[in-house]
């Protein structure tokens, strides 16, 4: 993705979108690379609580609570407009949908074609599993995950 496309991923992901719900206190990402974009700040912009990247040819994002990843599994979440924006620009034009690998042990359970990977970052994953998640982002798979610093 080019830059200057990749530079309006937030006007993308909010368009139409006055708001989010609000399910928490999220805690704060930085974004320390040139593949990195904020999406989301708190008011006085000193918190982003959501960007997203690109890890290979994938396309990723993070949101600094882990409970926000819950919209994306939720089909009557009050965030549709944003959840469908997302989900367009996660599988860049083609036919895909959200699935949770919350509770998956291996990546060999997992339905890869056609999804977007969804991941709360609650529950740990052994190092075979973050490799072969690793090899699926390089490859161009999309991720959503939630990351809490306290837990």
């Amino acid at each position: 993705m080019a830059d200057d496309e990749f530079d309006q991923v937030s006007q993308i992901l909010f368009d139409g979108v006055d708001s989010l719900s609000n399910i928490g206190s999220p805690g704060t990402l930085i974004p320390m690379t040139d593949n990195t974009r904020t999406v989301l700040c708190s008011e006085d912009f000193n918190n982003v609580i959501v960007v997203a990247t690109q890890f290979g040819h994938s396309l990723c994002l993070v949101f600094a609570l882990n409970g926000c990843t819950e919209i994306f599994l939720n089909d009557e979440t009050e965030d549709q407009d944003f959840v469908e924006n997302c989900l367009q620009w996660l599988a860049r034009g083609y036919d895909t949908e959200f699935e949770s690998i919350n509770d998956t042990d291996s990546m060999d359970n997992v339905a890869r074609a056609g999804k977007i990977l969804i991941w709360n970052g609650r529950e740990a994953k052994n190092d075979s599993f973050m490799s072969d998640l690793c090899a699926y982002l390089q490859d161009g798979g999309s991720l959503i995950c939630g990351a809490t610093a306290w837990g």
